[in-house]
């Protein structure tokens, strides 16, 4: 059954996933599963003012991707590297949200005309579906929003694919942890609620998030906030690992990539130009960001700060961690939003 979402920033899965768990809403942790490691933010709301309490990041005992999911063996050994990791953080929470990376759904995006019915979008979605599922529908959780655009000529629709195999292996690291599971969503769309809360003024026009993650480079197109596409370049980009080109190499491939999604906006939502860029994820670095604004001169570009309007009562440890590296946490930050 596919699960309409309403949500503007986007949480394609936490719906459709979300368990029947009692939670405390003023204390929550927000965590991020990438290939090789675990992310993680404590939160507490006070007085309605968001205050971060704890940051971790920690390395995964085994590999967290395709291979890998599924493996019983490994479970355990998981779910006591997040017990060990955790074991300071504030007792009274009893649940997690997730977030995976965004390579493990099949994810599509298409602009639709204005006042399209939902049994419509619905029927057009399992089309979609039927060209691109490797397995039969029934093992998917599929989840799909609907964009609306009121100053443009379209509206869009995203869908994404999970196969409920690898909710379910999370479920099961997750019965052995401290913590149960909540929701699972997908980074790309925990990333965009991150942003909405940091710069609620600064997101007018087309803003593009690029994340430079373990598993490739993801970009995503934002119009006046919003969601309006996405992309996924590979971790190898002219027979090398993308970590290992040369800062103009790399901020030109990432140009190319961007070149194609803005084209596709002017010919689908007839939007042009770009007006920032916002660089995030474990690879992201100064040189990078300085290279995308010489080759990007249309745009301003910028780090993202996404803990800039959260107040900090963070140890040593976590404030160093977010001061060299908070753009690192843009996702798992997203799940506690």
């Amino acid at each position: 059954m596919l699960q309409r979402q309403t949500v503007v920033h986007g949480q394609v899965f936490r719906k459709a996933m979300k368990g029947n768990v009692m939670t405390n809403d003023s204390i929550k942790i927000g965590i991020s599963f990438s290939s090789e490691m675990i992310r993680l933010i404590e939160v507490e709301r006070w007085n309605g003012k968001l205050n971060l309490t704890n940051a971790l990041q920690i390395a995964l005992p085994k590999s967290f991707d395709p291979l890998t999911i599924g493996d019983v063996k490994s479970i355990p050994l998981i779910s006591d590297t997040i017990d060990k990791a955790c074991e300071h953080l504030n007792p009274q929470i009893k649940t997690a949200k997730i977030c995976i990376d965004r390579k493990l759904a099949l994810k599509k995006t298409f602009a639709v005309d204005k006042g399209l019915l939902e049994n419509e979008i619905r029927q057009h979605i399992e089309w979609e579906l039927e060209q691109l599922l490797i397995a039969p529908r029934d093992e998917y959780n599929v989840g799909f929003e609907q964009i609306i655009f009121p100053k443009l000529k379209n509206d869009v629709v995203v869908f994404a694919a999970i196969r409920k195999a690898i909710v379910q292996y999370l479920r099961d690291i997750f019965a052995k942890s401290r913590f149960q599971l909540d929701s699972v969503d997908l980074d790309v769309f925990a990333s965009l609620r991150t942003l909405a809360y940091a710069y609620p003024d600064k997101l007018r026009g087309i803003t593009a998030l690029i994340e430079f993650l373990a598993s490739g480079i993801g970009i995503t197109i934002l119009y006046d906030g919003k969601y309006a596409l996405s992309s996924e370049m590979p971790s190898v980009i002219n027979e090398k690992k993308y970590q290992h080109l040369s800062t103009p190499e790399l901020a030109s491939a990432v140009r190319t990539e961007l070149n194609k999604l803005l084209e596709h906006l002017k010919e689908n939502l007839d939007i042009s130009p770009l007006n920032r860029i916002l660089v995030a994820g474990e690879n992201a670095d100064k040189s990078l960001v300085a290279e995308l604004n010489q080759q990007n001169p249309e745009a301003v570009v910028a780090m993202v700060e996404p803990f800039q309007n959260a107040h900090r009562q963070l140890n040593i440890e976590s404030q160093k961690l977010i001061d060299e590296h908070g753009e690192c946490f843009v996702a798992c930050f997203g799940m506690v939003l």
